[in-house]
């Protein structure tokens, strides 16, 4: 993608938002590139709008696969392999920490949050739960990837 072109013609935060989204549905799409190039980029004042935008980017996708997850959305995902079903016994075994588990997922990506979304949709965990943690997990670690480099330009700027 051409973030440059993208953010000239639609601004930074329609941008920003628009990556999030495309980055929760395409794993290959890397969001946390596209922050630390905008954030060095940009003053720190927009870093938490950035930050919030990403956040919530990332989110609407994995509402989108957690909904394919538990059948309500009708999108293509793919028939449950090894690493969801892996998934979905380790849920099963931390149901009393799923809070934890959703938290963990999100905001290091271990196991991985496209994964345990759509695990989560299987296992009908409270759509209101998975948003909550999601949310939380997923702005702290966007929050990192921003901040890093504006905290970098003030120890070397």
């Amino acid at each position: 993608m051409d973030f440059e072109n993208l953010i000239g013609r639609y601004g930074l935060y329609l941008t920003t938002y628009f990556v999030g989204l495309v980055s929760g549905l395409v794993p290959v799409v890397n969001l946390e590139v596209y922050l630390v190039w905008v954030a060095a980029l940009t003053p720190s004042s927009q870093a938490l709008a950035i930050t919030g935008l990403a956040t919530v980017g990332q989110m609407t996708a994995k509402i989108l696969i957690y909904l394919a997850g538990a059948g309500i959305l009708k999108i293509s995902v793919r028939k449950p392999g090894k690493k969801l079903q892996a998934v979905q016994a380790k849920m099963a075994q931390w149901q009393h920490k799923l809070s934890l588990f959703l938290f963990t997922s999100a905001s290091l990506g271990v196991p991985p949050f496209y994964v345990v979304s759509i695990a989560a949709g299987i296992c009908r965990v409270p759509l209101a739960v998975f948003i909550i943690w999601g949310l939380i997990g997923r702005f702290l670690r966007f929050a990192v990837t921003v901040f890093f480099p504006h905290l970098l330009k003030g120890v070397f700027g």
